[in-house]
């Protein structure tokens, strides 16, 4: 089954590249399509280091982010259970 891909410009011209690239080294042609599966399949072994390398660039937010993300939410004057979530989900009484 074949299916489309999309993605950057800018990966696009990479994927080409390493194409071109490991094309000169086994000196075979190679298509997009069997790159595209070996870097899966490789990344496919070992799911947890690939996925940490994955999202280096968006850390979450820390503690003290966190803070001031709290600091800055404005009651909407709508009541809801936050307050006494607990009580709502589990029963009892206050």
């Amino acid at each position: 089954m074949d299916t489309t891909a999309k993605m950057s410009e800018a990966a696009k011209t990479r994927l080409k590249a390493l194409r071109a690239q490991i094309a000169r080294t086994t000196g075979r042609r190679v298509t997009q399509r069997e790159v595209l599966e070996f870097l899966i399949t490789r990344a496919a072994r070992d799911p947890a280091t690939e996925g940490a390398s994955f999202d280096r660039g968006h850390a979450s937010m820390g503690p003290t982010e966190f803070q001031r993300f709290l600091r800055r939410r404005k009651r909407s004057g709508v009541r809801d259970l936050s307050e006494s979530v607990d009580l709502h989900l589990y029963g009892g009484s206050r």
